[in-house]
């Protein structure tokens, strides 16, 4: 008799076929390490199988009894099919060939060192469509007491990564939930599965009354085509996140229209279960308005340093927001108290660059940007990356350039100031240094490094997905070292990204950085020096600001050498110094994050071996073990112009008592101070305030500066 049932659902009847484990003990429940229709890659397609972690070498056991259908026993995706099961990432067992009969439980492979079986439960030759391993009767026994959860949701306008800063929402949105699923409490990477269904509602206030939904636009029953994997999976997922776009189907794009309710006040509600419907639900409490809310999309820093004529400038690419305004500058001497002092009156809409007038000479400065748009009440887009400069016309030029562009890691954030944590390194190992900072893709666009006396390139833990070194990055390295220049990289998967790229990635690395990729995920986290270029220096890193949790070891080729271990012997810097026409370029390379280094004290002496090793003249900061200035020198003010504190450097050679005074432009006094300065190194600031602590018009100011035998002038432009 026909199974009625079965086909009135429209599902082949194996869907009702409970299934063992193919692992031992085969009736008993194993770890699950990632689910059916996860995202993979940079959303490049969906998982076709249920993951189950097994190590290097084991067993993997016939699910079923049945004749072999087809296997390929080369590279990391070797595989063999018993049936309608395909087990992955498995070496097949030579003595198997296609055809050949195979009893449930007989051996069908070892896993190789992906060490887990990929499980696909249908699909290629079986003569079924792919299904999911974990739906109710299939693999067992199986059971998961745990409820998924989507802690992070976001809202964005539709068919955009533009993000609404708060949850006043209007138009048009997109609902983004960042969900994942616990099968078991194993290992956090089991705590970390796709989820099997998620959806969303609209509620009342009170959530009494259900005004939408819900809709479950995703339920993984079915494999889905990867031309529809960035209707569900959004920007900044990967194979180990997960961010829904929960208003979309699958196969198209759908929102939530605000316009279709008063304005007012609402609950949205993302839903997800596992296939044991195990539930979670997130409420959160949104407001619908008519106002323009949407802040327009961040700028993106790419250069901050020196010009042609050896003034300050930044360069950036602008916002492509329609109702742009222009952009706010935001700067800090210490990272923790920012000042804006240039708004879009300077900085408008049709700019990507801006040179500074004066800017202070020997002191490190932390820039950063906004995008601010034309609203009644201006939108102010989320920051830009921190870059960190320093401006000097005499010490040597070390470019620091940002290399990191992955959100789907350890680190999710959209903006980062890991350049500021190598700048401040160099800062406190270098006695007069100029420090630049730029992205990656501005180098691209330049193609030049020359001029700089070394480079600094950090990738954090980006990886095959976004790459480490593109060809034209290895041509303009390649360029720099053979022309006598000096580089330190850093990244946890240089060699894990380039080690399987063509023969350019592969020669770049083990002839231009001297480096034989050895492994993934070193397994310590302490470092040890080696003579004689790290003689008794040791750090720990890997836990802040964000964990490092996969670095590189290396093996040294050609003429690279180990300069620093992990603390269990594995290696994990290589220094190559290369004898090339017309130069001799040094290169140093770690396989960890480094500004995940734990220490700034570290993170200091590190630089200073790195730059005795390049042969970089490296001094003491002035004004901790130097002798006192011979002469008075005022800097010009920082920012100029300002629309708030404004900053004098002083070096005193004596102590001195000093005055300073404020004029505006009819030479009307401002504000005034006096104070007792010691010798050393000072500064003086004006909070743009008259003497009454009321601010100060727009226009041009004098500052003057006296002592009982000198008198100095600087001017100013103030905008308010």
């Amino acid at each position: 008799m026909r199974n009625w049932f079965g086909l009135l659902l429209g599902l082949p009847l194996f869907l009702w076929a409970n299934f063992p484990w193919p692992l031992a003990p085969m009736n008993e429940q194993h770890r699950i390490s990632a689910t059916f229709d996860e995202c993979r890659e940079d959303r490049d397609h969906f998982h076709s199988g249920t993951d189950l972690p097994l190590a290097e070498g084991g067993a993997v056991l016939s699910i079923e009894a049945g004749q072999v259908t087809g296997f390929d026993p080369v590279g990391i995706n070797a595989w063999i099919r018993v049936g309608r099961y395909a087990y992955v990432h498995v070496t097949p067992n030579p003595a198997l060939n296609v055809g050949d009969y195979v009893a449930q439980g007989a051996v069908v492979g070892w896993t190789n060192d992906q060490n887990h079986i990929h499980l696909n439960d249908g699909g290629g030759s079986s003569g079924y469509a792919y299904a999911n391993s974990l739906r109710e009767g299939g693999i067992t026994p199986f059971s998961d007491p745990y409820h998924p959860r989507s802690p992070v949701i976001t809202f964005r306008m539709d068919g955009t990564d533009t993000r609404f800063t708060g949850t006043d929402l209007s138009g048009h949105v997109d609902i983004w939930a960042q969900a994942a699923d616990t099968t078991d409490l194993e290992s956090s990477i089991d705590m970390n599965n796709g989820v099997y269904k998620i959806g969303w509602a609209l509620y009342s206030p009170d959530t009494a009354t259900v005004l939408e939904g819900p809709y479950y636009r995703f339920q993984s029953d079915a494999l889905y085509s990867s031309n529809y994997i960035n209707n569900l999976y959004a920007p900044g997922s990967s194979t180990s996140t997960y961010i829904h776009i929960v208003t979309n189907s699958i196969y198209s794009n759908s929102f939530l229209n605000c316009d279709a309710y008063d304005p007012g006040n609402y609950v949205i509600a993302v839903i997800s279960a596992d296939t044991r419907n195990n539930r979670d639900t997130t409420y959160v409490a949104v407001r619908f308005t008519d106002e323009d809310l949407m802040a327009p999309d961040a700028p993106v820093f790419q250069f901050a340093g020196l010009n042609d004529a050896d003034e300050m400038m930044i360069k950036w690419q602008p916002s492509a927001a329609p109702d742009l305004a222009g952009y706010k500058l935001y700067y800090s001497f210490n990272g923790t108290s920012w000042t804006n002092n240039l708004g879009p009156e300077t900085l408008t809409a049709g700019m990507s660059s801006y040179s500074f007038a004066s800017f202070p000479q020997n002191s490190f400065v932390q820039l950063k940007l906004t995008a601010v748009d034309s609203a009644p009440i201006p939108n102010e887009s989320e920051f830009s990356d921190v870059y960190g400069v320093k401006a000097s016309l005499t010490g040597p030029r070390v470019l620091i350039v940002d290399g990191f562009d992955r959100l789907d890691g350890s680190w999710s954030t959209p903006s980062q100031n890991f350049s500021t944590i190598y700048g401040l390194a160099v800062q406190s190992a270098m006695d007069d240094v100029c420090i630049e900072a730029a992205s990656n893709e501005w180098i691209q666009a330049t193609g030049d490094l020359a001029g700089n006396d070394a480079v600094i390139w950090f990738l954090g833990d980006n990886s095959r997905t976004l790459g480490t070194f593109s060809t034209a990055e290895q041509t303009i390295l390649k360029t720099y070292l053979t022309g006598g220049g000096c580089v330190f990289l850093s990244g946890s998967e240089i060699g894990y990204d380039l080690s399987v790229g063509d023969t350019n990635d592969q020669d770049f690395l083990n002839n231009w950085l001297g480096i034989s990729y050895a492994g993934d995920a070193a397994g310590n986290y302490n470092l040890s020096g080696v003579e004689p270029f790290f003689t008794g220096f040791s750090a720990s890193y890997g836990t802040t600001p964000y964990v490092e949790d996969w670095p590189d070891y290396f093996n040294p080729s050609g003429a690279g050498e180990v300069f620093l271990n992990y603390g269990n012997g594995l290696h994990a810097g290589i220094a190559n110094a290369m004898s090339l026409e017309p130069g001799s370029g040094k290169v140093m390379t770690v396989g960890f994050a480094w500004e995940t280094m734990n220490s700034a004290t570290a993170r200091a002496e590190f630089m200073t071996n790195l730059f005795n090793y390049f042969e970089t003249p490296v001094g003491i900061i002035e004004g901790q073990t130097t002798g006192l200035p011979t002469e008075f020198s005022l800097s010009e003010a920082y920012p100029n112009p300002s629309n708030a504190t404004v900053v004098f450097n002083i070096l005193v050679p004596r102590n001195e008592r000093f005055e300073t005074r404020i004029f505006d432009i009819t030479g009307r006094l401002v504000w005034e101070e006096s104070r007792d300065l010691s010798a050393g190194s000072h500064q003086i600031k004006w909070g743009t305030l008259n003497q009454n602590s009321q601010p100060v018009t727009s226009g041009i100011y004098l500052a003057q500066f006296s002592t009982p035998n000198q008198t100095w002038l600087r001017k100013m432009t103030i905008i308010k």
